[in-house]
């Protein structure tokens, strides 16, 4: 039986001693409560989220199409509980098999996630190994991922949220949004614009394209 392709996502949270204990529960509660926003995109009823190590966490997804996208909300969740708060990414697409638990679950989608995380270099936090893809497509995936982890690294906590609320596959209108945060459609309108929320937002949409007819 052939093993379904996933996506597993692997990270660590950066200066994570620099927070305290309560600060840290606060940034890995939010991924937590990120897997559960996920599960409710297309496609994405399996979705399972662990915390390891302290400050590590893996997530799996079931769509590979929803990478970008998942990273982007992934640091989204952190910065608008956190100011200063970030993660380190490793992505892997791939087949899996999956355990009891994720730390148990096997398969090459966790093997270049793993090995996505520590091929992290200084200036990038975010990195993605595609079992199923050419050496050409890899190489201009992650090219894609370096832009939008630069693009997304400086948001603030108001830009994150924002950006979360405008970014989600059934996002509501830029009205709906002001609204409900009690501000101006404007202030929404410029909060999104200097998140670099429409170029992410057409980054992530032709990625999801070229994914699903992959």
């Amino acid at each position: 039986m052939q093993q379904p392709t996933v996506c597993v996502l692997t990270g660590d949270i950066v200066k994570s001693s620099a927070l305290s204990d309560d600060g840290l529960d606060t940034v890995m509660a939010a991924l937590a409560e990120l897997a559960t926003i996920i599960g409710t995109w297309p496609g994405e009823s399996g979705v399972c989220y662990e915390r390891f190590r302290g400050d590590g966490w893996q997530l799996l997804i079931n769509r590979p199409a929803h990478a970008l996208r998942a990273c982007l909300f992934a640091r989204a969740a952190v910065r608008r509980v956190s100011d200063r708060g970030d993660t380190r990414i490793g992505v892997g697409v791939g087949a899996a098999t999956a355990a009891a638990t994720l730390a148990e679950s096997s398969g090459a989608a966790f093997e270049l996630s793993g090995h996505g995380l520590e091929q992290l270099g200084v200036h990038q936090l975010w990195r993605i190994e595609e079992q199923r893809a050419s050496p050409g497509d890899n190489t201009l995936t992650r090219a894609l991922f370096a832009v939008c982890d630069e693009r997304s690294r400086h948001w603030t906590g108001r830009q994150a949220d924002i950006f979360m609320r405008l970014a989600a596959p059934d996002a509501p209108l830029m009205a709906e949004v002001a609204e409900v945060l009690s501000v101006q459609p404007q202030t929404v309108q410029t909060h999104f614009a200097r998140a670099g929320g429409h170029a992410l937002l057409e980054a992530i949409e032709a990625f999801e394209s070229v994914e699903r007819d992959a």
